[in-house]
């Protein structure tokens, strides 16, 4: 069984300290708010709403508790609102339809005092073969302080999924200035990040189409905004993340810390071990051992690409693993995102 969050919209704010507005703002804007619900798989059999027990949200580990009006009550903004509201989407798996529990945020995370990274999850069980069989998921909200240079760059969705032969994803990308505006003019470059190689064809295009075909397992797209037409001035970079659920193969990332609780996060002295392997969706155990190389690019929290004194990768027995100390996440603004090419 394997459960992951899937985001519509982008789960990425900035918080400006001089004019103290968030970018985008969840709160007045509507159009932005960002939608999360989970796609939890057993076999080839996706799990609609109903097929969920004891499902429930939570905020950096604490459980979000909602009101009648399905409004979060033990988490409120600086003014006394809201900041979450659940419900339920349907979404389109494996060319059926599916009505999935929803979390909306229609407030905004980001303030004076919270511009890091916080985390959204999503727990409960599934029914496997008379048993109920637990899941966990969750997923990062990327927040920080406006860069010096004063620029957001977005792509939605930031999390998608494909379920069919030939299906075709659509990523569109979007840039703010520090007012919460976009500018009159910017300039756009598409990568493949995993590989680093440019879709030339899509050069200065505000959005990027992928076909299920170009895609085995995952993909991550990366957009680099320019403010020149001669791209010498990139202002900001953005990602996002393509699933083909319907591959046979399927990238595995354990992350297990020096702490019995590891959250993804490291005090000083600590570590975190990633471990990286390839098998198949429904069997983490059947490795697939025609994949021996592993390569990561690791980027800091302003999502520039770490070049010196990165962690070394080692393979044994179809595994690569990574020990990353707190220590080099300091050194890189105390966070970092990472991806993982199999090949």
């Amino acid at each position: 069984m394997q459960g992951s969050l899937r985001i519509s919209g982008t789960l990425s704010q900035n918080y400006n300290p001089g004019t103290q507005r968030c970018i985008p703002d969840w709160k007045t804007d509507t159009a932005t708010r960002p939608m999360i619900y989970p796609v939890i798989r057993k076999g080839v059999q996706y799990i609609s709403a109903s097929g969920i027990v004891n499902g429930k949200w939570l905020y950096n580990d604490v459980q979000i508790v909602f009101g009648q009006d399905n409004k979060s009550t033990n988490f409120l903004d600086g003014a006394g609102d809201p900041l979450f509201q659940v419900g339920t989407t349907t979404a389109s798996l494996g060319g059926n339809s599916y009505q999935l529990p929803c979390l909306t945020i229609i407030s905004n995370l980001a303030s004076p005092t919270n511009i890091d990274l916080d985390v959204i999850g999503y727990e409960g069980s599934v029914e496997v073969a008379g048993k109920q069989m637990g899941f966990q998921c969750a997923v990062d909200v990327k927040i920080a302080q406006m860069t010096t240079q004063g620029f957001l760059g977005l792509l939605s969705p930031e999390s998608a999924i494909i379920t069919d032969k030939g299906q075709t994803v659509t990523i569109a990308a979007s840039l703010y200035g520090d007012d919460g505006q976009s500018p009159a003019t910017w300039y756009t470059k598409w990568f493949n990040a995993g590989t680093g190689t440019e879709f030339v064809a899509a050069r200065n295009a505000r959005s990027l189409s992928i076909n299920e075909a170009d895609v085995t397992d995952n993909i991550i797209i990366r957009c680099d905004f320019f403010s020149d037409s001669g791209f010498t001035n990139r202002v900001a970079t953005a990602f996002a993340s393509i699933d083909d659920t319907q591959d046979p193969e399927f990238l595995y990332i354990s992350l297990n810390g020096t702490n019995s609780d590891f959250s993804g996060q490291l005090a000083p002295g600590e570590q975190c071990t990633v471990t990286m392997w390839v098998a198949t969706m429904e069997d983490p155990t059947a490795i697939n051992t025609q994949y021996t190389t592993f390569d990561v690019v690791l980027y800091d929290g302003q999502q520039n690409e770490i070049t010196g004194n990165v962690p070394e990768v080692t393979i044994a027995n179809n595994r690569a693993t990574m020990i990353v100390p707190y220590d080099f996440i300091a050194a890189n603004g105390y966070k970092i995102n990472g991806i993982v090419s199999a090949s």
